[in-house]
């Protein structure tokens, strides 16, 4: 009862909270966060949030090899994202043959990032991305559909340390499913794929490092720094 008032008390007030500004993913303009990964592919990149509004904002991540931009929707229960980043034309290996795909977003349930409530050891949320579109891989033309699901579960609280200092973080142990399926004629091929992953968030920070297994090992990816 205490929250539902607070709350009411936010949206009333001439100095409305930004629903985008979470302490654990802030949304300021002008800010920049700068990681790098080490694993089975090193790089670095940059984050920025553009476009801010008390409803909505847009991310770009920078790399080498270009700019995506993924756009978020702000609600009381959380941070969602609109797309996930892979709508367009994209490209990977199978079976050492190329497969091109396009795909769009039918549907998002959850949250990416919960409410500030929901940060407490023992809690978890969880963000399902419905998709669906066609590929190639030479000849072959296929439809595509099936879910990305992640499941976010709060194991602890601790420090960690990154080239950009010393942080007290919330550890979080990440589950992400693909269950995916395509469809070429009477020809219906499932692609499953389940992978573990550990990630710290520091208060008004946001993410400070992350560590995804991988088939071939793990990329652990760090915070370089965040200019403001």
């Amino acid at each position: 009862m205490f929250r539902v008032l607070f709350l009411l008390f936010l949206l009333g007030s001439p100095a409305l909270a930004n629903l985008c500004d979470q302490p654990f993913s802030p949304t300021r303009p002008g800010w920049e966060w700068q990681y790098r990964v080490i694993g089975e592919r090193s790089s670095t990149y940059s984050i920025r949030k553009t476009n801010i509004t008390d409803g909505g904002f847009t991310q770009v991540r920078q790399t080498a090899g270009g700019r995506e931009e993924l756009k978020y929707r702000c609600t009381l229960e959380g941070i969602v994202p609109v797309d996930f980043g892979g709508s367009g034309s994209n490209r990977v290996e199978a079976g050492g043959q190329p497969v091109s795909y396009d795909l769009e977003v039918v549907k998002i349930t959850g949250v990416a990032i919960p409410d500030y409530d929901t940060w407490a050891v023992g809690n978890s949320w969880k963000l399902v991305i419905e998709v669906r579109g066609t590929g190639q891989q030479g000849p072959l033309r296929f439809n595509i559909s099936g879910t990305l699901e992640t499941t976010y579960r709060v194991v602890g609280q601790e420090n960690v340390t990154t080239p950009a200092g010393r942080f007290m973080a919330y550890k979080l142990q990440t589950t992400f499913v693909t269950r995916m399926r395509a469809n070429a004629g009477p020809i219906n091929i499932p692609f499953n794929f389940e992978s573990q992953g550990t990630s710290w968030y520091a208060e008004n920070v946001g993410l400070v490092k992350s560590i995804q297994k991988t088939r071939d090992g793990e990329n652990v990816t760090e915070l370089i720094a965040l200019r403001k």
